[in-house]
C-alpha cells in the first residue's frame, strides 16, 4: 500500500514538473519565433513588393516608348499630308510657289528635308537640306546609312491621277524629344504613384509587425 501511494506521488509531482516545464519553456521561445517569423514575412513581402513595382515599372516604360513611336508616325503622317495637301493646291495655280511652300514647310527642327517627284519618280522641287534615299541609306558612295537618323515617309499626291510623290524626311531624335517633353508629366507621374505604393507597402508591413507584438502583449497579460 505504501509503495503505490509513493509511485502515485511520484507520477503526481513528474505532472506538474512537466506542466511547469512546458508553463516555462515556451513563454521565452515564443516571442523569439514570432520574431523570426514576422521578419521572414518582411522580407518575403518587400521582395514580392519590389518585383510587383519592377514589373509594372518596365510594363509602363514599355507602353510609353510605344505609345512615342505611335505618335511620332501619327505626326510625321499629319505633317505630310497637310504638304502633299499644300502642294496639291498650288501646283495648278502658282507652280513658283510650290517651292517657296516646300522650303518654308522644312523650316520645322525636326524636318529635314521635303522632296516632290513626279509620275515618273524625276525630282521636281526640293528644300535646301535635301538628301536622296540613296544618301540616307548609304547606298551611294562614301555615304554612310543614316536611316535610323533620318526617318522618311512618302505619300502620292493626286488631284485627278497620280501626279506625283511627296517626301518628307523627319529627324527622329529632335521630333522624340519633343514628344518626351511632351510626356514627361505623365511618366513622372506613374514614377510618383510607384514610390507612393513602394512605401504604403512598406509601411503596412511594419504595422502588421508592430500589431503581432500587441497581440502578443495581450495574450501573455491575459494569460498572468
Amino acid at each position: 500500500m505504501l509503495k503505490n501511494s509513493r509511485n502515485h506521488y511520484d507520477v503526481v509531482i513528474s505532472c506538474q514538473s512537466f506542466k511547469w516545464f512546458m508553463t516555462h519553456s515556451e513563454l521565452p521561445l515564443y516571442p523569439k519565433l514570432s520574431s523570426i517569423y514576422n521578419k521572414i514575412m518582411q522580407l518575403a513581402i518587400a521582395i514580392l513588393l519590389i518585383v510587383i513595382l519592377l514589373y509594372i515599372w518596365a510594363l509602363g516604360n514599355e507602353r510609353y516608348q510605344e505609345t512615342l513611336n505611335e505618335h511620332f508616325n501619327f505626326i510625321s503622317q499629319q505633317y505630310l499630308a497637310q504638304v502633299t495637301t499644300g502642294v496639291a493646291a498650288l501646283i495648278n495655280v502658282d507652280k513658283e510657289q510650290v517651292s517657296n511652300f516646300i522650303e518654308q514647310s522644312a523650316s520645322q527642327s525636326w524636318i529635314k528635308d521635303i522632296s516632290y517627284y513626279d509620275a515618273t519618280g524625276q525630282l521636281i522641287y526640293r528644300s535646301s537640306e535635301h538628301s536622296s534615299i540613296n544618301d540616307l541609306f548609304g547606298i551611294s558612295l562614301e555615304k554612310n546609312n543614316r536611316s535610323l537618323v533620318y526617318i522618311p515617309f512618302v505619300k502620292e499626291l493626286r488631284i485627278k491621277q497620280l501626279d506625283g510623290y511627296i517626301r518628307i524626311t523627319v529627324e527622329r531624335k529632335l521630333l522624340m524629344k519633343k514628344l518626351i517633353n511632351a510626356g514627361a508629366g505623365q511618366y513622372h507621374f506613374l514614377g510618383i504613384m510607384l514610390l507612393m505604393a513602394g512605401v504604403v507597402g512598406f509601411l503596412l508591413t511594419r504595422g502588421f509587425n508592430r500589431f503581432s507584438r500587441q497581440s502578443y502583449r495581450l495574450t501573455k497579460n491575459s494569460g498572468k
